[in-house]
């Protein structure tokens, strides 16, 4: 699987924040778009899902496919945890068929047991982002967006997050927005 962001061009209003930026996804590739808060790091992220359409320039899609749309597994810079729930049943509510047993078992890689069971707005902003990503893990899409899933991590924190992402990702194409370049082996940076 290959998809192209040719050309893509997006303002609101007038602020231009893409000018005729393209890229090449490919299969079992890691790409980092690294740059400063407001250079245009998540608007490509949602032009790439779908979330947001070009104001010019397209996205394709090359190759051979299952099914007529390709799903993704995000992780926002803004969050999607529902704060007054805990982390378990945040992650199992990430996919149908999520386990309990399962959510437990991955969270437990990063969170003690009574951390599980507290809303997650009691954690601190690293463990949130972890339970962000240990959900995403669970969506079966069929590439990874990460939109500044290491902020507020500790050294420690974000090392086993990156190993987390990197052992649970398989062949899927993986796509970074980050200030910072990510500690990651075999990374694509691409500067904003």
């Amino acid at each position: 699987m290959t998809i192209y962001l040719d050309n893509i061009c997006k303002s609101f209003g007038a602020h231009e924040v893409l000018k005729d930026f393209s890229m090449r996804v490919e299969d079992d590739r890691i790409y980092a778009l690294v740059g400063p808060e407001g250079c245009g790091k998540s608007t490509v992220l949602k032009v790439f899902m779908g979330i947001l359409k070009p104001d010019s320039g397209r996205v394709s899609l090359m190759g051979d496919y299952k099914y007529p749309t390709l799903q993704s597994a995000y992780v926002s810079q803004d969050g999607q945890l529902n704060v007054k729930k805990n982390a378990v049943w945040n992650v199992r509510k990430a996919h149908r068929t999520a386990s309990k047993g399962r959510a437990v078992e991955e969270l437990g890689l990063f969170l003690k047991q009574d951390e599980m069971s507290i809303p997650v707005m009691d954690l601190s902003p690293g463990k949130r982002r972890i339970v962000e990503i240990v959900r995403a893990m669970f969506v079966p899409g069929d590439f990874l967006v990460f939109d500044e899933p290491f902020l507020g991590m500790t050294d420690d924190e974000y090392r086993a997050a990156a190993e987390y992402i990197l052992n649970r990702r398989g062949t899927r194409p993986l796509l970074i927005a980050s200030r910072n370049e990510p500690d990651i082996p075999d990374l694509r940076v691409i500067r904003m």
